[in-house]
């Protein structure tokens, strides 16, 4: 980054400004993410008007758009490890939950790098190892969100749930749901999450609040 062209011809505010939207806790593998300008406004210490006008700069220049109250890093894709098998099932996960419109400024990055964006809905059938235990991850989520039971159906949620379980394992998954969200959900500077897509687009967040608070689950240490 520090040797790209138009990263260092920007002035040391909009430089701040573009690593603010590469490293914030929302920011996640597909570089496409929800964040309010009020959020970034508030996070940067720059004034509204300020944020919209370093955001046009951004898109003028093709790098950044801000479309429907998502951040959208045109280029952030190229930098995951696209021939691991774990981070294409990330992205395409990520996908499922993209607008259309959205999808199509991206998509060349996802083409480039042999990211088949029209059988993403399918990933999940190809590399399952864990559909015995998606319902089971599910229920666990009925404890903290009775109205996760209408997910057992829902393939974004399973997909979620996929992903989850392929990424971190049952396990590990089990002890975040039930001994660390019960705690964690309602707190102040906490992530709120009480769905598996919530887990998964918060699960680096959620890691990074627990290690700032130093909160310690029912039995154990998560993180």
């Amino acid at each position: 980054m520090w040797e790209d062209g138009w990263f260092c011809e920007l002035d040391p505010i909009e430089k701040l400004f573009f690593i603010y939207l590469l490293t914030n806790p929302m920011t996640n593998i597909l570089g496409v993410y929800e964040l309010s300008k009020g959020t970034i406004s508030r996070a940067t210490g720059l004034e509204s008007r300020v944020v919209d006008e370093i955001l046009a700069r951004f898109e003028k220049a093709k790098k950044v758009y801000y479309i429907e109250g998502r951040v959208v890093l045109v280029n952030f894709i190229k930098h995951q490890n696209y021939r691991s098998p774990k981070v294409v099932a990330g992205l395409l996960a990520e996908l499922e939950n993209i607008p259309k419109n959205i999808v199509k400024i991206i998509k060349p990055q996802l083409e480039r790098y042999g990211i088949d964006t029209i059988s993403h809905s399918n990933t999940n059938t190809n590399t399952n190892t864990n559909t015995n235990l998606i319902p089971e991850v599910i229920k666990l989520f009925e404890t903290i969100n009775p109205t996760c039971k209408t997910y057992y159906g829902n393939t974004t949620q399973r997909g979620a749930v996929d992903f989850l379980l392929n990424t971190h394992g049952f396990e590990r998954v089990e002890k975040v749901v039930k001994e660390l969200l019960p705690v964690t959900n309602g707190m102040e500077f906490m992530p709120t999450i009480t769905t598996p897509v919530q887990l998964r687009d918060k699960w680096s967040a959620l890691e990074a609040a627990v290690k700032r608070q130093k909160i310690k689950s029912k039995k154990t240490v998560v993180w």
